[in-house]
C-alpha cells in the first residue's frame, strides 16, 4: 500500500528512462556477463585498447578470448572470420565510432557486441546486444542498460545505492571533485566482483529526472566549440559522423608531456584511460599513442563556454 505523508524524500523530476526498452543492471561489466551467459559463446575477441574491467565478466566465466588491435583512427584491425559461438567485441570509443560501428553490424550480425559505454545517445541495432554505463555521463551510484534478445530466466536481486552515494555526496557537499576523490577510488574498487543485480531505486529515479535532450545539447555544443578553437592544433584526426552524435570528451592529441600536468594543475581534470592497456602493447602502436598522449578533455552539459574558453587558454599557451 502506498505511503501518504511522513517526511520528505529527495524532490526529483518524474520522467522517463532515456533507454526505455532496455534490460536495467547495476553495472556495465555486468551486462557483459549477462550477454556471455545467455548466449554462451566459447569465445570472444576484445580490443587491446578497452578498460580492463571488461576482462572479469570473461574471466569468471572461463571464457575463451583472444585480442586484436586498433589503428589509430580506433578502428578494428581484424581480417578473420567469426566461427559458430564466437563474437566480436567493439567499442565506440569516445562515442564518436558510430559509422565504424555500422560497418561491423553489417560485417557481422549477431556475432557483434557493441559496447556502447562512451556513447550513451547512440541508439541501438535491432538484435544487436549493446551495452550502456550511464554512470559516465551523469552522477549516479550504480546503474546500466542492455539491449538483448536473449533473457536469462533468473531473478536477480537488486543493487543498493546507498553504499555507493559518498563521493557523489562529497562533491555536492564540499563542492569539488577533488575533495572527494579517495572516496570514489574506493567507490570504483567496490565494483569488483560485484555480481548482476537490478539497477537500484535510487539509480532508476534519478534516471528518470535527467532532462536528456537538453543535457545532449549542452555537451554537443560544448564539443563542437572545443573543436572549432583546438581542431588546427590537433594530431588526432576526427572522422565524419552525424551531427547529433553527442562524444563523451573532446580528444586532443598531444605528445607534450607537461600538457596533462598544466590542465591538472589549473584544476582541469584530464582522466588516463586504459593503462593496463599499456602491458599488452608495442611502445610504436597506436594503442600505446592513445593511451599516452591522447587527451579526453571534459566538454559535458555540467559546463559553459567559458569554461571551454578556459581549457582552450590553458592549451593554446
Amino acid at each position: 500500500m502506498k505511503e501518504i505523508g511522513g517526511f520528505f524524500e529527495l524532490q526529483l523530476r518524474k520522467g522517463e528512462h532515456y533507454h526505455k526498452g532496455a534490460v536495467q543492471l547495476n553495472t556495465a561489466r555486468n551486462c557483459l556477463e549477462y550477454i556471455l551467459r545467455a548466449k554462451k559463446y566459447s569465445k570472444i575477441y576484445i580490443p587491446y585498447l578497452d578498460s580492463e574491467v571488461i576482462w572479469e565478466p570473461i574471466k569468471k566465466l572461463g571464457v575463451d578470448y583472444e585480442f586484436y588491435p586498433v589503428d589509430f583512427n580506433l578502428d578494428p584491425i581484424f581480417d578473420k572470420e567469426l566461427e559458430k559461438g564466437e563474437v566480436f567485441f567493439y567499442s565506440d570509443t569516445f562515442g564518436i565510432k558510430c559509422l565504424t560501428v555500422d560497418k561491423l553490424v553489417k560485417r557481422f550480425g549477431k556475432q557483434l557486441i557493441v559496447d556502447n559505454t562512451h556513447a550513451f545517445y547512440s541508439p541501438p541495432y535491432p538484435g544487436i546486444d549493446t551495452i550502456y554505463s550511464p554512470r559516465k555521463f551523469f552522477g549516479l551510484p550504480d546503474g546500466a542498460y542492455l539491449y538483448t534478445d536473449t533473457l536469462l530466466d533468473e531473478e536477480f536481486e537488486q543493487d543498493d545505492a546507498m553504499p555507493h552515494m559518498t563521493h557523489l555526496l562529497k562533491r555536492i557537499e564540499y563542492g569539488s571533485a577533488s575533495a572527494a576523490y579517495q572516496d570514489f577510488l574506493t567507490y570504483c574498487d567496490s565494483l569488483i566482483g560485484q555480481p548482476v543485480k537490478r539497477m537500484s531505486n535510487l539509480g532508476e529515479a534519478l534516471l528518470k529526472s535527467l532532462d536528456y535532450e537538453d543535457l545532449k545539447e549542452r555537451q554537443i555544443r560544448n564539443f563542437q566549440y572545443l573543436h572549432a578553437a583546438l581542431g588546427k592544433y590537433n594530431q588526432f584526426g576526427y572522422d565524419d559522423f552525424p551531427a547529433d552524435t553527442c562524444p563523451l570528451s573532446y580528444m586532443f592529441y598531444s605528445e607534450d608531456m607537461e600538457l596533462r600536468k598544466k590542465l591538472i594543475d589549473s584544476k582541469i581534470y584530464v582522466s588516463t584511460y586504459w593503462k593496463a592497456t599499456l602491458d599488452l602493447v608495442e611502445k610504436d602502436s597506436a594503442e600505446y599513442k592513445v593511451v599516452n598522449y591522447l587527451l579526453p578533455l571534459p566538454c559535458d552539459h555540467r559546463y559553459e563556454i567559458e569554461d571551454m574558453e578556459r581549457i582552450v587558454e590553458v592549451i593554446t599557451r
